[in-house]
C-alpha cells in the first residue's frame, strides 16, 4: 500500500520533463510557453529547456526515496487518471499522514521549486550520497537505466505538481499542459554547448565547487564529468563523445531536457 501512495505524495516535486512538444494553439499558450521556466533549467527554445547543471545528489536521493516507499511502475499508471487541476489526495496518502511515515510526507509536500557521490570502485558511496555538504554536487556512478527510470520519474511528478497545486482550470492552463524530461541526444549536446560557449555563458567548474557558491542565471554549469546521452553513450565537453565500456562508471552523471506540451 505504502508503494502505491508515493506516487501522489511526490505531487509537490518541481522538478522538469521532457518529450515530443506540441506547438501552442493559442495566444495565451505562446505566452506560458514563453514565460514559463521550468525550476532550475534554462530555456533554449519555447518548449524545450535544459538542466543549469547534472542532476545533483539532493535530487537523485529524493528519487531513491520516492522508489523505495511510494512511486512504482504500477502506482504511476494512476496519473493517467488524475484530473489535470484539483487533483485530489489519495484516500491512502491521508492514511500514510497520521502514521510513521508523516515526517517524510511532510518533506515531500514541501519541497521548493529548485533543481539544482566520494566514490569507491565505480560504485555509489552511501556517505558521499547522504552527506548534507555534498548534497549540490553531481550525482556520481549513475547507469543509463537509471537515469531513464529517474526521467520518468521526474515527468509524472512534475506534470503531478501542476495539477495539485493549481486548483481551478482556468489557473491551471496557465502552465503547460504536461512536462517530459528525457536524457539528450549527442547532437543536442554539441549544439547546446556551442551556442552557450558563443553567447559566453558556459561555466566549466571543477567537481570541487558545485554547491559552494550560487552561479549567475542564464549559465550552463559543466564539470569534467562524463554525461550519459540518450542511446546510453556518454560526453565529455574534453573528449567530446565516449563509448561506455571505456570509461570507469566513477565520473558518470547525467542532466536533462525538459520539453513542454501545450494545451
Amino acid at each position: 500500500m505504502i508503494k502505491v501512495t508515493v506516487a501522489i505524495c511526490i505531487l509537490t516535486m518541481s522538478f522538469l520533463s521532457c518529450s515530443q512538444a506540441v506547438k501552442p494553439t493559442s495566444k495565451i499558450n505562446e505566452d506560458i510557453n514563453q514565460t514559463y521556466i521550468p525550476p532550475g533549467t534554462i530555456k533554449l527554445v519555447d518548449t524545450m529547456f535544459i538542466d543549469k547543471q547534472p542532476v545533483t545528489n539532493e535530487m537523485y536521493k529524493e528519487f531513491l526515496r520516492h522508489r523505495d516507499y511510494y512511486w512504482t511502475t504500477a502506482s504511476s499508471k494512476m496519473f493517467e487518471t488524475l484530473p489535470t487541476h484539483n487533483a485530489p489526495l489519495p484516500d491512502e496518502i491521508k492514511v500514510l499522514q497520521q502514521n510513521s511515515y508523516a515526517d517524510a510526507l511532510s518533506s515531500l509536500l514541501n519541497i521548493k521549486d529548485t533543481s539544482e557521490v566520494a566514490l569507491n570502485d565505480g560504485e555509489r558511496s552511501t556517505n558521499f550520497l547522504e552527506n548534507p555538504l555534498y548534497a549540490k554536487h553531481p550525482v556520481l556512478s549513475i547507469a543509463y537505466k537509471e537515469a531513464v527510470l529517474f526521467c520518468k520519474w521526474r515527468s509524472e511528478l512534475a506534470t503531478l505538481r501542476l495539477n495539485y497545486i493549481n486548483k481551478t482550470k482556468k489557473s491551471r492552463e496557465q502552465f503547460p499542459k504536461k512536462l517530459y524530461y528525457r536524457l539528450l541526444s549527442e547532437s543536442e549536446f554539441v549544439n547546446v554547448i556551442n551556442h552557450f560557449k558563443q553567447i559566453d555563458r558556459l561555466k566549466q567548474l571543477q567537481v570541487s565547487e558545485a554547491g559552494v557558491k550560487d552561479h549567475p542565471e542564464g549559465y550552463l554549469i559543466t564539470y569534467n564529468l562524463d554525461e550519459l546521452l540518450n542511446d546510453g553513450s556518454l560526453f565529455n565537453i574534453q573528449s567530446e563523445r565516449i563509448k561506455t565500456d571505456t570509461l570507469s562508471k566513477s565520473k558518470t552523471t547525467f542532466r536533462c531536457i525538459c520539453e513542454t506540451e501545450a494545451w
